[in-house]
Formats: structure tokens, sequence, C-alpha cells
């Protein structure tokens, strides 16, 4: 696709708010609703009048609701706008040197009868699905992301909780290890007792065999 024919297709897409289709009879089919808009693109650096109308004939044959021409500012003086408008086809003018601004609608068509008012089912469907799954593309990307989120925070949280519940834990540890000396004291006395109480029981045998 040449540069005209560019500039072309973004002003019908993205200021006319018309979908794209294809490139076929020599026109850029778009889609304006449910109908088919057909714009066939001459651009010469010599234009021939004869081989404008010649253009423009050809269009006219096309099975499309609207169709226009687009041609560069230089085809201007070999414009007949009443035979334009008698035909029902639009004029395009296309200035490169100002981009897609230099893209201007000279003269509207008049939406015409044609034997299928509608483009083909199969395309209609096919720029349809397309559009989905771009849409749900991008809703589980978001999905994807906030969910990554989530599940880092829930992590980051436990890690926290974690951490908190060692560190109390290491602490009581230190506590603990303080006191034993202290218990292993306690059990060695307790262990004691029972060897005193039996040095006291040999002492009352052998009082009560000496009599005394």
């Amino acid at each position: 696709m040449d540069f005209v024919k560019l500039l072309v297709t973004r002003y019908f897409t993205d200021v006319l708010g018309m979908k794209y289709v294809e490139e076929r009879e020599n026109a850029l089919l778009f889609i304006e609703g449910f109908n088919k808009v057909a714009v066939g693109v001459y651009a010469a650096d010599f234009y021939e009048e004869s081989e404008l109308y010649k253009k423009v004939g050809a269009l006219a044959g096309l099975d499309a609701v609207k169709i226009y021409l687009a041609v560069l500012p230089s085809a201007l003086p070999y414009i007949d706008a009443k035979y334009f408008k008698n035909v029902g086809v639009g004029l395009v003018v296309v200035d490169v040197d100002k981009g897609v601004d230099g893209v201007d609608v000279k003269i509207f068509p008049k939406p015409r009868q044609t034997s299928t008012a509608t483009i083909d089912t199969e395309k209609v469907l096919e720029v349809l699905r397309t559009q989905l799954l771009n849409y749900i593309e991008s809703q589980i990307k978001r999905i994807e992301n906030s969910l990554y989120e989530k599940l880092k925070n829930y992590i980051d949280q436990k890690i926290a909780e974690v951490k908190k519940l060692l560190t109390e834990f290491n602490q009581t540890g230190v506590e603990i290890k303080r006191l034993q000396p202290e218990s292993s004291q306690t059990g060695a006395s307790q262990t004691s007792q029972p060897n005193t109480l039996l040095s006291n029981d040999w002492v009352r045998i052998l009082r009560s065999k000496s009599g005394g």
C-alpha cells in the first residue's frame, strides 16, 4: 500500500470511524455500520481528464453503498463537481505534505441501493472475532497482573508473620536456656533427699540392734 492509500485508510478509519476490510478491484473497501464503502485511489504526477472519468465509471459499477474517488490536489482542475454529484460518487483530495490532516472530503457520495446491502457475513464475523479476541486478551492480561499483585502481597504478609513468630520463638528459647542451670540444681537437691532418708533408716536399725 503506497503512502496515499495509507493516508486515505487512516482517515477513513481514525477520523470517519470506519473499519478497513481489504483492497479489491483497485479500491479500498471499508465497513460503515454494516454497509460497504469503496474508495478508489487515483494518484498521478500528471492527470488526464479521460483517465480520471474512466476511473469514476469503473468505481460506479462497484457493489457498494457509498463510493469515493481519492485524488491529489493537482487533479482539481479536471474535476466536474456536478458530474460527481449526478453519479453519486464522492471526492476526496489528499495533500500528502500534510499527512492525515491533508485528507479532505470535497464531495460526499449519495448512498446507493446495491444487490446486497451488507458486506459478506464471513468478513463481518471475522472482524468481530478479531475485536473480541483482542478485548479478551487485554482483559486476561489485566486479571493476571491483578492476581499477581494479590498473590505477592499475600505471600509477603505470610512471610512477615512467620518471621515474627520465629523471632518470638528465638527470644523465648534464650530465656529457657538461662533457666536450665537452676532447674538442674533443683533436680540434684531432689535426688539427694532419698539418700538422706536411706542413711537415717540405717541409723535407726543399727541403734535398735545395739539396744540403744
